[in-house]
């Protein structure tokens, strides 16, 4: 027999998101720090080897060639890291959800499969949302009038950051292809846009205050707070995702396990 799940409202989504992340915490913690703590840690690094060469007005001079190079990859790194740390999160969450225990190496390994597709989906959502903004302020250099583009330009970014909110689970637990995820994500989001955007806003604004007191911690402030803060939004956007499909498709604990290639016992509720 199928057990379809039940919709959440916002109190449950939250409530939900907190009583996973505490339940999981260290298991999620460690998904975060395996990217963040990493990438971080070359972050400040690199921070720190160029402070000789900004101290000595060398910086323009040497920020040319091999460190230009450096510079590009370092970004790439934080990209790719970002995305398979997300994939690796929604995995996690989704195990748990079917009462399996979370392994680490696993849902990495799944995200993993599944990057191609991640990426590809993230990439088409970058160079959409980026060329609006970009198309925007260029023509507002030109004429007064175009500032008016620009807001225009910003609020037609925020409508489509929040109809493609969901393009990594889309591609991750339903083996979408690039176009296909931001197209899936759309159809979920479609007649509940404002309901997406407050939900989000909501867990942004937990997330961030989160944030902004560990950011005052000196050097690992921003990282500790990256790390802590990563596994509620992940949570959080997973849940609503299931919500969406619940609301449109009456999604089942059966369908997700079918997803993410699991067997579940008849008694899981």
């Amino acid at each position: 027999m199928s057990t379809t799940l039940n919709p959440r409202n916002i109190g449950d989504i939250l409530g939900d998101t907190f009583r996973i992340y505490g339940k999981n915490f260290w298991k999620l913690l460690a998904i975060a720090a395996i990217a963040l703590g990493v990438l971080g840690v070359i972050g400040i690094i690199a921070g720190l080897g160029s402070l000789p060469l900004v101290m000595t007005g060398g910086a323009i001079e040497a920020l040319t060639g091999w460190i230009s190079a450096g510079l590009i990859i370092l970004v790439v790194a934080y990209i790719l890291g970002g995305i398979l740390m997300g994939g690796a999160l929604i995995h996690a969450v989704s195990e748990q959800y079917l009462r399996q225990r979370i392994s680490i190496g696993q849902a990495y390994g799944f995200a993993w499969r599944r990057l191609g597709a991640m990426i590809g989906a993230s990439v088409l959502a970058f160079l959409a949302i980026g060329g609006i903004i970009a198309v925007s302020v260029f023509v507002a250099t030109f004429s007064w009038v175009g500032w008016i583009l620009v807001v225009v330009g910003s609020c037609a970014s925020i409508y489509l950051m929040i109809r493609w909110s969901f393009i990594l689970p889309a591609a991750l637990l339903e083996g979408l292809g690039p176009t296909a995820a931001l197209s899936r994500s759309s159809g979920l989001v479609k007649k509940t846009w404002w309901r997406v955007l407050g939900i989000m806003l909501v867990v942004g604004l937990i997330s961030g205050a989160i944030s902004a007191i560990l950011g005052i911690i000196p050097v690992v402030g921003a990282i500790i707070g990256s790390i802590l803060v990563t596994p509620i939004y992940a949570i959080a956007t997973t849940l609503l995702y299931y919500d969406l499909r619940v609301r449109k498709e009456e999604y089942s604990l059966e369908a997700l396990a079918s997803e993410l290639h699991i067997k579940i016992d008849s008694d899981v509720t």
